[in-house]
């Protein structure tokens, strides 16, 4: 059997992950306050791949690199992680050259908050830590996993899949 998890779902409950999340309300296969526990409650190799989908900018940047090393801990040879995460290059440069930018409803200092420090409509949901393609790249090739594909999706987000490599 394949054991995926799915970080930080809220409402995006995948099927064929365990979706874990810090709030009881959005229904959770596994309620964990994972900046305070990480994935303690797997043991090491034993987890086939991790969906972090705009997931780990909202931990602690003190906290974030030991977080990947314990995703890298519990993945498996050859298990694959998905990360999603702001790319604070692009949404600084459209900042500096769109200091007007709206989303939604908010435009200026409003928005441009939002987009890099989260929405905030709940206590978890801020902004903590931030990556660019290269700070990214550099920082889970430290841990040492192999970067599969790493890039801008077109907008403000790096999409990245990475591996832990079979000889790990």
């Amino acid at each position: 059997m394949m054991v995926k998890l799915n970080l930080g779902c809220g409402n995006d409950k995948r099927s064929g992950y365990i979706n874990i999340d810090v709030r009881e309300d959005v229904k959770p296969d596994l309620v964990v306050d994972l900046e305070e526990e990480f994935l303690r409650r797997f043991a090491d190799g034993s987890v086939d791949e991790i969906f972090a989908k705009d997931f780990i900018e909202h931990l602690s940047w003190r906290l974030v690199k030991a977080f990947l090393k314990d995703c890298f801990r519990v993945l498996k040879r050859g298990g694959r992680m998905f990360i999603q995460t702001p790319d604070l290059e692009a949404i600084c440069k459209t900042c500096v050259f769109n200091p007007n930018y709206r989303f939604g409803e908010l435009e200026g200092f409003e928005g441009i908050s939002f987009w890099i420090y989260g929405a905030q409509d709940y206590k978890e949901n801020l902004h903590k830590c931030g990556f660019t393609i290269p700070t990214l790249k550099r920082l889970l090739e430290e841990i040492g996993f192999k970067v599969i594909s790493i890039s801008n999706d077109g907008g403000s987000n790096i999409v990245c899949w990475v591996e832990k490599p079979t000889g790990s």
